[in-house]
């Protein structure tokens, strides 16, 4: 890989970093006024945003998959090896992309995904996407640190090669 690919590898990262950012901080403005009982439309928009939230996420893993490992998983569980893949340092490759607690973390997002693609939306369970919600405040600006962390790798990487 030339030295140019891992500054257009980061600028692929940072834009979509930033667009996972913008998400979130349009849900939290679009969310402010559920009450206590969200209605069944407002747990769809809830199932939505989870969704977007880990198709972000994911979209970084590929972009490294393709750009760095050289390809992307194969089966039915590509996206479960994809992640287990970003927890991993694969020597002579790359370093890992994120620890492997928040690997575990993003999992239960990457379930819930696939269940929100697979069931009708008033399926939905009220108080597990709730949950979920809550809990991409604790787990984004972890994963967005880890990733900045990457970035910079690629950084020194192209430093290292001019």
């Amino acid at each position: 890989m030339g030295a140019r690919k891992f500054l257009l590898l980061k600028a692929d990262i940072d834009r979509e970093v930033a667009q996972v950012e913008r998400l979130l901080e349009e849900s939290r403005s679009d969310l402010s006024g559920v009450g206590d009982i969200p209605s069944r439309v407002e747990v769809r928009v809830v199932g939505s945003i989870l969704q977007d939230f880990y198709s972000g996420v994911e979209r970084v893993f590929e972009r490294i998959a393709l750009e760095l490992d050289g390809d992307l998983p194969r089966g039915r569980d590509w996206h479960s090896q994809l992640l287990n893949r970003m927890g991993e340092d694969i020597e002579g490759v790359r370093p890992r992309v994120l620890t492997s607690n928040l690997a575990e973390r993003l999992r239960t997002f990457l379930r819930f995904r696939h269940l929100f693609r697979n069931i009708y939306g008033g399926q939905l369970h009220l108080e597990r996407s709730t949950e979920l919600l809550a809990e991409v405040d604790e787990v984004w600006p972890l994963l967005k640190q880890q990733m900045q962390e990457f970035t910079g790798v690629l950084r020194q990487l192209h430093d290292g090669c001019r």
